[in-house]
């Protein structure tokens, strides 16, 4: 018998045991912080985690009314950085004990996570507050919701070049009935009808090879109701927020964040303040408080670089020009300050403000990289009357977590937040305010720790009813270590050449600086790419001369005098309601491009080539889900996945050039994945190569014969015909082989198989078909062609080199040609796939009046054994929060229809039931909205489709607990009645 004592210690031990299991990710942030109590009173408010309801009890809210913030997200993934982005106040995913989504991993799906969270506080005083207390607040983090619990505020998803979503384009063609102004994206993706002419999501600006946005507000009764540290008050203030991901080489490591901020108060705001909280955490997921020995990097990078104009960049012209053209040969010349011998801004000046968080010791080489938080814009004034006029932080404050405010640390109440935001006391902001860079002698911490970090900008003074802030910043991670990434001051200092008052990119010393630092580097591209450049493009509003960067228009009724506080541009001039006049108020000629040859240039920021979107696939989680009534192409069969996708690859113009510049796919596999710790989805080298398909388009000047030379002797084809029809040698065979190649196959080079479009497949929205328009590869202006959009089965190819019950992942990327001749490169979409995106080939269900009766259990026996590359059952994947076993076994040879499978001891305990329209995946799978607003669970069901003859179960009993070992008995029933009776072991 157990002695009294012994079973007292057991009973405390059980219960400690239980509460760390209990415990929720939020402990990732400490918990003497803020943040720790009101993320956890959001799962409260949720009922999950901790929270949920008991098996057998009620309360738990409806799975379609949980917000993606705990379940399966939006994450971005075509990049090296895997981000979640959510339509709360943060992005990152600190609720890791609820989803298996990465925060912020780099490089891929490996398990290395960089960041925990980043959010956002905008403070501001509310002049009409009667209360002392709500005079100045701060909306932040968890505070920010979405809009209502309608479907439609929601993440969406988007790209560049997607249809209604080209920036700098008036999409939909209407225009201002006052100014008789074009609108131009003026319709943000969220599903609502912004501008009030009767239509949705007409005209956005979408931007990067992936992209989610969502709407949130600071005045929802879900915020103001929350149970948090302090009492939320609102300013009553929109977010509109934009994640997005580049898959293009140069890009790919980092990501960027937009905030569009908007009063929507009713009335004036004033000193309105804008604030970052960074929680970056370094290291693998697999080690136990991988984020406790951390280090900050408070000025690493940053700086002022000299960067040479890019030849493509109109901005850079000689300064002797004259207005007509020609050269000037006199003294006196057409633009005021420029020397005779001077290109006209061959050169500009580029800012990096950045602040990283690296581990001590890369952990074995574990994590190589350094996460940085970059700050990339945010909305300047150039007279400085109403906001800032130059771009540089207002305040900055490192400390690990724990620390009290007054000590540098964390603030926990709107009135030390606002007072960090704001004050100019240079003892809390720690920013020189000449430069707007972190103070010099605000070092890296003496200890390691969990660090965290605030920063903001602003303030902005007067925000009247509907003004609008914007705040741009991204995340990166890039190699470095503690040692290098300290040394960097110094080493900026040394080679900065105070006669260029920065760095000069072609000097040796800047050129060795961003060599040796990859996150300087990093920070530059990202900053380069905002910073885009000055083009020729038709546009309603472009500057009438050199330097002249602000249009003006003056209020409906009033007339303005303005000059600009340059002495070349300080002639007062009148501005009216009618015209923008166009002023130099930032005093630098590189702001406001203008050719005398072309007049007014137009600035592109975000610059960068584009591969082509990848195409929507049977595999999306928007697809492949058994409730979808409109899934004709079912991935899983038996001994066999079947992958389709669609042409939108194809049907996508180049949005820089707006050329059809499609060449083909390449299919990628990923077999044998057992989802190492922390990983969501297959690492960039999991990817097998299937087939390369290159798109034959039969255009006239392609220079190739469409007949065959047997077939033109004989006079039966002729080069009218759309066929060609080449000799090719095959290499998978070794054989030469004549193929036939109608316009619109798709060919696989090494192994001269033809893919045929599906012609069956009606195009998308029929009779009124979407369509594109865009110019023919090679054209750059006069007619546009169409293409036509076709459905998901426009293609699709079956892999039969599978097993069922096992994991699968696939992934169908695009490629295009840019540049001609010696310049002529590809560009690949990114393979990538999630969890939830998996596929496992199923055992055809049995039919006729037997069907049912010949149910056989695999594995048996289960061996669970510890290391999974020792069990019989090789299907087995690592456990983590949504599958906390990472094992199953199945019941092969189950009838079509409904059924049920009762599972019981040998002696007769019921352990668990099993049903044909149970969920399997329902842990990794979001609701789906469909276009018309109806939600559907997203996951698959044990019967997936009426030839799903295979169910799975992961050793979890009724009550929730791990089976043991043990001989198990089983029924299967169908119609009402047992149709069979088996046995399994399961040794453990």
């Amino acid at each position: 018998m157990r002695s009294p004592a012994k079973s007292t210690i057991l009973s405390v031990l059980l219960a400690a045991a239980a509460l760390a299991c209990a415990r929720p990710a939020t402990a990732r942030i400490h918990e003497g912080d803020p943040e720790y109590k009101d993320l956890l009173g959001v799962e409260e408010q949720f009922h999950v985690g901790p929270y949920a309801p008991k098996a057998g009890t009620t309360g738990a809210t409806s799975a379609q009314d949980v917000p993606d913030i705990f379940g399966p997200g939006a994450v971005l993934t075509v990049g090296n950085v895997f981000m979640k982005c959510t339509n709360y106040g943060f992005d990152g995913n600190p609720f890791t004990n609820l989803s298996s989504d990465p925060s912020g991993q780099w490089p891929g799906a490996s398990g290395i996570e960089y960041m925990n969270l980043i959010g956002i506080a905008v403070g501001a005083v509310n002049p009409l507050a009667t209360d002392p207390t709500a005079m100045r607040r701060v909306s932040y983090l968890t505070e920010w919701r979405p809009p209502t619990l309608d479907p439609e505020d929601r993440m969406y998803r988007s790209y560049d070049g997607i249809v209604n979503g080209q920036r700098y384009v008036n999409d939909d063609g209407d225009f201002d009935p006052v100014t008789g102004d074009p609108r131009i994206d003026e319709d943000f993706l969220d599903g609502r009808d912004n501008d009030g002419d009767g239509k949705i999501d007409e005209d956005f600006g979408a931007i990067g090879q992936q992209m989610y946005t969502c709407v949130m507000s600071d005045n929802t009764p879900q915020a103001i109701n929350a149970s948090a540290t302090e009492r939320h008050v609102p300013l009553g203030i929109e977010c509109r927020k934009s994640d997005w991901a580049y898959s293009i080489p140069g890009y790919t490591d980092f990501n960027v964040i937009e905030y569009d901020i908007y009063n929507r108060s009713g009335h004036t705001l004033d000193s309105v303040v804008f604030g970052i909280r960074s929680d970056l955490d370094c290291g693998p997921i697999a080690q136990a408080n991988y984020w406790t020995d951390d280090y900050n990097l408070p000025q690493y990078p940053h700086g002022d670089f000299i960067i040479k104009t890019r030849p493509s960049d109109l901005r850079r012209q000689d300064g002797r020009i004259h207005e007509d053209g020609s050269l000037n040969d006199d003294p006196h010349l057409p633009v005021p300050d420029v020397d005779a011998d001077s290109a006209l801004c061959p050169r500009y000046k580029l800012r990096i403000i950045g602040w990283s968080t690296v581990d001590d010791n890369g952990d074995d080489g574990k994590t190589p990289g350094i996460g940085t938080v970059q700050l990339i814009n945010f909305t300047l004034d150039p007279l400085g009357a109403t906001g800032p006029s130059r771009f540089g932080l207002h305040s900055f404050r490192s400390f690990p977590s724990g620390t009290p405010y007054a000590s540098g640390g964390n603030p926990t109440i709107d009135q030390q937040r606002y007072e960090l935001m704001t004050s100019t006391d240079v003892g809390i902001t720690n920013v020189d305010p000449a430069t707007g860079f972190v103070l010099p002698t605000y070092t890296t911490g003496d200890q390691k720790g969990d660090y965290s970090d605030w920063a903001s900008v602003g303030p902005w003074l007067q925000w009247p009813d509907g003004g609008h802030i914007q705040v741009t910043i991204a995340f990166g991670v890039q190699p470095g270590t503690l040692g290098s990434a300290s040394r960097y001051a110094s080493d900026y200092e040394a080679a900065v050449d105070p006669s260029a008052d920065g760095v000069p990119e072609g000097s040796p010393k800047g050129l060795a600086l961003i060599s040796k630092y990859k996150s300087l580097e990093n920070a530059l591209a990202a900053q380069l790419a905002y910073d885009g450049q000055d083009e020729i493009h038709a546009w309603p509003w472009l500057t009438d001369f050199h330097g002249r960067e602000t249009g003006v228009i003056a209020p409906r009724g009033q007339t303005l005098y303005l000059a600009a506080p340059c002495s070349r541009d300080n002639d007062t001039r009148t501005v009216t309601e009618h015209k923008r006049v166009w002023f130099d108020f930032d005093c630098d000629y590189c702001t406001g491009g203008y050719s005398p040859a072309h007049g007014g240039l137009f600035h592109r920021n975000w610059v960068a080539e584009s591969p082509p979107p990848s195409p929507n696939t049977n595999l999306a989680l928007n697809y492949n889900y058994s409730d979808n009534p409109d899934r004709k192409f079912v991935p899983a069969g038996d001994h066999q996945v079947t992958l389709a996708w669609d042409n939108l690859s194809e049907t996508t113009a180049d949005p820089k050039s707006s050329q059809f510049d499609f060449r083909g796919y390449k299919v990628w596999k990923v077999s044998n994945w057992q989802r190492p710790v922390g990983s969501g989805g297959p690492f960039e080298d999991d990817w097998t190569l299937l087939a390369d398909y290159r798109l034959f388009d039969a255009h006239d000047d392609n220079g190739v014969s469409k007949c065959p030379p047997e077939s033109v002797a004989a006079g039966v084809c002729t080069d009218t015909t759309q066929v060609l029809y080449p000799y090719i040698y095959v290499p998978s065979t070794g054989e030469h082989k004549r193929l036939v190649l109608h316009r619109g196959d798709l060919w696989n080079e090494q192994t001269g198989e033809v893919l045929h479009p599906d012609t069956t497949l009606l195009c998308q929205n029929y009779p009124d078909c979407k369509a594109d328009q865009g110019y023919p590869l090679g054209q750059i202006s006069g007619a546009k062609v169409t293409h036509i959009r076709y459905p998901v089965g426009r293609y699709h190819i079956v892999d039969r080199q599978v097993k069922n019950g096992f994991l699968y992942f696939y992934s169908v990327t695009a490629y295009d040609s840019t540049g001609r001749g010696a310049s002529l490169s590809m560009l690949n979409s990114r393979r990538t796939a999630v969890e939830a995106e998996g596929v496992v080939p199923q055992s055809a269900a049995t039919t006729g009046s037997k069907a049912g009766e010949g149910v056989w259990v695999v594995p048996n026996p289960y061996r669970g054994v510890r290391q999974l590359n020792q069990r019989p059952s090789a299907w087995d994947l690592t456990p983590n929060a949504s599958d906390p076993t990472g094992t199953h076994i199945d019941f092969f040879g189950l009838p079509t229809g409904e059924w049920a499978i009762e599972i019981f001891t040998v002696s007769g305990d019921l352990v668990q039931t099993l049903r044909s329209t149970d969920a399997v995946n329902e842990s990794i799978r979001p609701v789906v909205t469909d276009p018309n607003g109806v939600k559907r669970p997203g996951y698959n069901r044990q019967e997936d489709n009426p030839n799903d003859g295979q169910a799975r179960w992961n050793l979890i009993s009724r009550n929730g607990q791990d089976v043991v070992s043990g001989v198990y008995l089983f029924t299967v029933e169908v119609g009402g009645q047992v149709k069979h009776r088996g046995k399994f072991v399961i040794i453990r």
